[in-house]
């Protein structure tokens, strides 16, 4: 009978701060070293906020110096929000002092932080400024890129076939269309970049909003965001349904909400395939939405012949859900302004089908953008900068 010798355990050399398995002996609350590939991730957003701002502000300025005149007010003839009616000579100067505190805000937000916390009055200004240019933002914007978007899958079909459909594709990439898409995109990088100023001022990552001292808000854990996500998601479905449920009954030829002479209308000018190509892809859209809290939402459903059983990319339901929350407000705001007043657009009773499902866009967006935030906290896993998870 053989007898064996203990042996002394031997340990295991670590490989560099790039190692996924932390140091176990780290103190409670430390926060773990950052691994070195990973240290960009989402440090773009903050320079290409200042450097759109900045462009922007600077061009406004180059137009109004020598007396011209962007594409906004009455100078768009696209645009059907709040500040049509006003001369575009009149908005731009406006437009080129938004852009300069929007370079001057988003400067702020991106170089803040970095060198310890800043003070709550600091944290504050920063980021009531970029309500303001926010603010500005959603005047400027109207439900013109919405529709735009809304009806891209039809022009697209139809361009080839029909000259009409070709005229309205080349408004897409006309001046005031492609501003409004400037100044959108400038928006959500500004909201962005000062979200992350704030949380890195606060001392939590600036990536996944995790504390460093781990005191995290309950509210953001798996279990709570998935209760309030769904609550949010069932409300953003709801409103492009019942968009969607007008436009097809007018297909069908039912006056739902809309006078039966205007019904007819539409079938006579063909206007029924672009109510079609509307209903269906907000009722796309709302399926989709639901897909924020649902299994089929986090991994493809058995249908979908090679990727059944596979985990849904987190950015393939973030990305386009973000987007679309982020173009229905400037619409939703100005639909209601506009819906509240007198005019064409105007809530009245045989044309509520028309103008009152678009009344609740606001809140389809808010919820929207909740209930994307909460999926992405439900699926964000370890976070590749700060290693928390």
């Amino acid at each position: 009978m053989s007898t064996s010798t203990p042996r002394t355990p031997v340990p295991t050399p670590t490989r560099g701060p790039g190692r996924r398995n932390q140091d176990a002996a780290a103190p409670p609350g430390a926060a773990p070293p950052a691994r070195a590939a990973d240290v960009p991730r989402g440090r773009w957003v903050g320079p290409a906020a200042a450097v759109l701002w900045a462009a922007g502000g600077l061009a406004a300025l180059a137009v109004t110096l020598t007396g011209g005149t962007l594409a906004v007010g009455d100078a768009n003839d696209l645009s059907f929000g709040v500040l049509t009616p006003v001369p575009g000579a009149t908005l731009t100067p406006w437009v080129a002092v938004l852009g300069l505190v929007g370079a001057a805000t988003a400067l702020r937000a991106w170089l803040g932080g970095r060198h310890g916390l800043v003070a709550r009055g600091d944290r504050a200004l920063t980021v009531a400024a970029t309500a303001v240019v926010g603010l500005g933002v959603l005047a400027l914007t109207d439900a013109s890129i919405l529709a735009r978007l809304g009806y891209l899958p039809v022009t697209l079909v139809m361009a080839p076939f029909d000259p009409v459909m070709r005229a309205a594709f080349q408004d897409f990439v006309g001046a005031g269309p492609l501003l409004q898409v400037a100044l959108l995109a400038g928006g959500a990088l500004l909201v962005a970049s000062t979200w992350r100023f704030v949380r890195r001022a606060a001392g939590a990552c600036e990536s996944c909003g995790r504390r460093h001292d781990g005191h995290d808000h309950a509210w953001t854990t798996p279990e709570a965001s998935a209760g309030w996500g769904r609550r949010a998601a069932l409300v953003a479905a709801a409103a492009p349904a019942f968009y969607a449920l007008t436009r097809i009954a007018w297909v069908l030829g039912i006056p739902l909400g809309f006078s039966p002479d205007d019904v007819a209308d539409l079938a006579g000018d063909d206007g029924w395939i672009a109510a079609l190509g509307l209903g269906g892809f907000a009722l796309v859209g709302a399926v989709l939405t639901l897909g924020l809290y649902q299994r089929w939402g986090e991994r493809f459903p058995r249908w979908m012949l090679g990727l059944a059983g596979r985990r849904v990319p987190v950015g393939l339901a973030v990305v386009p859900a973000t987007v679309v929350a982020v173009a229905v407000l400037p619409a939703g705001v100005s639909l209601v302004a506009l819906g509240l007043g007198e005019g064409q657009l105007a809530l009245t009773a045989d044309r509520w089908g028309a103008v009152g499902p678009m009344l609740l866009w606001p809140l389809w967006s808010v919820a929207l953008g909740a209930a994307t935030y909460a999926y992405w906290l439900r699926r964000r896993g370890t976070c590749r900068t700060c290693g928390r998870g």
